[in-house]
């Protein structure tokens, strides 16, 4: 699964290639919460670029499988656990704001479930 997850993430890294990414997925398991050592990855990533640009917020939207009540609560969740990581990673709090998310149109599986993580300048 994780194999699985890990390929995904670089097929979005390359099909977006640009100069700047318009964000960052951070990709969860089925169900979970748990921070993986590829997401872990991406968080560092993500620190090293709010070091280099310095924007003046982080947005942080939680996405999961569907809308149900169930769902958007998970995806709450995975937004809180990526907003406590990058909060670790060295990325002042203050300026993490954390979004409600919906799948984008036709995303399901492992491309739905992801916080997506963008520089607000």
């Amino acid at each position: 699964m994780l194999k699985l997850i890990s390929v995904m993430a670089a097929l979005l890294v390359v099909a977006g290639c640009t100069s700047e990414p318009k964000g960052y997925p951070v990709f969860f398991s089925q169900d979970a919460t748990v921070i993986t050592p590829e997401a872990q990855a991406v968080i560092t990533q993500i620190a090293q670029r709010n070091a280099e640009q310095h924007p003046a917020h982080i947005i942080v939207e939680g996405q999961a499988d569907g809308a149900t009540p169930q769902e958007t609560a998970l995806a709450e969740a995975r937004a809180a656990r990526v907003a406590a990581a990058l909060s670790a990673a060295g990325i002042d709090p203050t300026r993490i704001e954390r979004h409600p998310g919906t799948p984008e149109p036709g995303a399901s599986g492992v491309a739905a479930r992801k916080v997506l993580v963008t520089f607000s300048p």
